[in-house]
C-alpha cells in the first residue's frame, strides 16, 4: 500500500504568513491529494540507531480560520517512512541548514527528497548566477571593500545583497558611498552581492518557469519599495 505521509522541514508554522508563505500553499495542495501532513523543523532532526528521526507533528491546513494550521498529533516519525519530504525552511544557510543536508543524503536512495539534499548544499542560490553574467547588470561577489568602492565609483548607483538571502530582505539601493556602512553590511553578512542598479526595475521583473525544458509560465514580481541605504541605519549616530 502506498504510503501516504508526505514530510515537510521548515520554520515553525506560527512564524509563516499563509498569505504569502508557498509553503502552506503546497501543505494545502498535498492535503487535498490526501496525503498526511508530517511537519518538523530543521533543529528536530536526528540520526538515532541508525535511522533518521524527526520529532514533529502531524497538521492540517485551514485557510478559513485565523489560525491556519491545527495540530493533530506530535510524534517521532522515522523518515524513510514518508512517501517525500520537502525541505522548504528559509535561510540562513548555516551550519544547521548545511547538517541537515548531510543527515538526509543518508536516506535520499529511500524516500523522494524535494529538493535533493545534495543539491541544495552545492549550490548557492546567488553565487550560481556568476555562471551567468553576460546576462546579468554587471556584478561582483565580494566582502573587499575597496573592490566595492571601486564599482560603486564606476556604476554610481549599486544595490548591495547578501548571498544566502531570500524574498528580498536585506537588500539596499546603495546611492552615496559610505565605507563605516558597507563594513558593517560585510561584517553582518559576509560575502555580498554589488549590482549595478537598473531603473526600470521599478516596473518589476519577469521570473519564468521552466520544468523539463517546458514553458509552464511567468509572473512579474515587483520589488518593494526602495530603501535607500541610510534607511539602514536608521536608529544609529550619523557617520
Amino acid at each position: 500500500m502506498t504510503n501516504k505521509i508526505v514530510a515537510i522541514q521548515g520554520d515553525s508554522p506560527s512564524k509563516l504568513n499563509p498569505e504569502t508563505d508557498t509553503s502552506i500553499f503546497l501543505a494545502n495542495e498535498i492535503q487535498n491529494k490526501r496525503y498526511k501532513i508530517f511537519y518538523y523543523e530543521p533543529k528536530n532532526l536526528a540520526i538515532i540507531n541508525s535511522k533518521v528521526v524527526a520529532k514533529g507533528c502531524f497538521i492540517t491546513i485551514n485557510y478559513h480560520k485565523k489560525k491556519f494550521y491545527k495540530i493533530l498529533k506530535k510524534k517521532s516519525l522515522e523518515l524513510v517512512k514518508c512517501k517525500f519530504i520537502l525541505i522548504r525552511q528559509n535561510p540562513p544557510f548555516n551550519l544547521e541548514y548545511i547538517s541537515t543536508t548531510y543527515i538526509l543524503d543518508t536516506i535520499k536512495n529511500k524516500v523522494k527528497i524535494i529538493n535533493d539534499p545534495t543539491s541544495i548544499r552545492s549550490i548557492s542560490e546567488k553565487l550560481f548566477s556568476s555562471r551567468y553574467q553576460k546576462y546579468m547588470p554587471s556584478t561582483i561577489f565580494t566582502q573587499n571593500i575597496n573592490q566595492i568602492k571601486a564599482f560603486f565609483k564606476k556604476n554610481k548607483k549599486v544595490i548591495l545583497k547578501p548571498i544566502h538571502g531570500y524574498s528580498g530582505n536585506d537588500i539596499h539601493l546603495l546611492t552615496k558611498f559610505k565605507s563605516n556602512l558597507i563594513k558593517r553590511f560585510i561584517k553582518k553578512n559576509g560575502y555580498i552581492m554589488c549590482q549595478k542598479f537598473l531603473p526600470k526595475i521599478n516596473n518589476g521583473d519577469k521570473r519564468v518557469f521552466v520544468i523539463n525544458g517546458k514553458l509552464c509560465g511567468v509572473i512579474s514580481r515587483i520589488p518593494k519599495k526602495r530603501i535607500l541605504f541610510k534607511q539602514y541605519e536608521q536608529g544609529r549616530k550619523s557617520d
